[in-house]
């Protein structure tokens, strides 16, 4: 069956031409747009399908940053509303499916092999168990994977929204920083891209270490402040970066952890999202598992659970591709 799928955020906006049956999923055309260069998505698709020759697609599937009511939702770090049926009239196409972003992710896992993922904690796999995904990238996304009378069911989640919950003195005094900035400290304050770089604001201010003049006129003039850190980060070339992206790294963990717990994701963790395999040196280091795992009583549990590392950045188009050709 041949879709249209897309990966609708904040940042950016994927479109593809997916060919889907089973559990296969081929991408044939795709593209990208910068989203805040247009209107709306119906304009994005309207141009995308422009260079279509033939017969429109069966179907088309788009997974949103952001919570779906009624086939209707509105992008949360976006001014888009989205509509089922306006899309449908505007494209032509007459079976149109919005779902979460996350939830499109969730759908998407059954599609990818080996050497799609990376491994940071083999465990002990319960086939029957749920599976968990989150992931940073301009937000913080999760949801979860359950397995019910042989079918798929998607549990979408606005998770990133909740308190962050500090664990340390040093994260006490990040949650102060940030609350007396913006009122309140969500997860996704702080797992997100413009999250690394108001930890970074925080260890200067409350003096972990200082960057040199090189690498804070690199960071400071970056167009992407989150890939300066973690570029510097990485490289070593930089003690006030490199400690920014440890505790990134070290809450992310924590907050795995903590969905693992929620659903008692016993089939496994999957970390997607644009970050992680960005900075995946640093998420194999062993602050991230340890995080994950240090949160006795359930240590044991939380031991046996695999994590993987999404690397293929086509996972919300899967997913969008299979909820549109399940929609009957």
């Amino acid at each position: 069956m041949r879709v249209l799928a897309g990966d609708v955020g904040g940042t950016k906006t994927a479109l593809a031409i997916v060919e889907i049956g089973g559990r296969r999923c081929r991408v044939l055309r795709h593209e990208r747009y910068h989203s805040a260069d247009h209107r709306g998505l119906e304009e994005i698709v309207v141009d995308f399908l422009s260079a279509e020759r033939g017969a429109l697609p069966a179907a088309a599937g788009f997974g949103v940053a952001g919570p779906v009511r009624a086939g209707r939702a509105r992008i949360t770090n976006l001014s888009w509303r989205l509509d089922e049926r306006r899309l449908s009239r505007r494209t032509g196409i007459r079976r149109v499916v919005l779902v979460n972003d996350f939830g499109a992710n969730a759908r998407g896992l059954r599609y990818l092999g080996p050497r799609q993922t990376a491994t940071l904690a083999r465990g002990r796999p319960d086939a029957h168990g749920p599976i968990a995904l989150l992931g940073a990238g301009t937000g913080l996304g999760q949801a979860v994977l359950l397995r019910v009378d042989d079918r798929d069911v998607v549990v979408a989640s606005e998770g990133g929204h909740v308190d962050f919950g500090p664990r340390t003195p040093v994260e006490d005094r990040l949650d102060a920083f940030l609350r007396r900035r913006f009122g309140r400290t969500t997860r996704e304050r702080i797992l997100s891209g413009s999250g690394l770089g108001l930890v970074y604001d925080f260890l200067l201010r409350d003096g972990a270490a200082r960057s040199g003049p090189a690498a804070a006129l690199e960071i400071r003039t970056a167009e992407d402040r989150a890939a300066a850190i973690s570029r510097l980060g990485l490289a070593g070339r930089d003690p006030l970066a490199r400690k920014a992206l440890a505790l990134f790294v070290t809450i992310y963990g924590s907050e795995a952890g903590n969905l693992a717990l929620q659903y008692r994701a016993t089939g496994g963790v999957f970390v997607a999202g644009g970050i992680a395999p960005k900075i995946l040196k640093a998420m194999k280091a062993q602050a991230f598992l340890r995080s994950f795992r240090d949160k006795p009583p359930m240590k044991p549990l939380l031991a046996d659970i695999p994590v993987r590392v999404v690397l293929d950045d086509n996972l919300g188009l899967y997913g969008a591709a299979a909820a549109a050709a399940a929609r009957r």
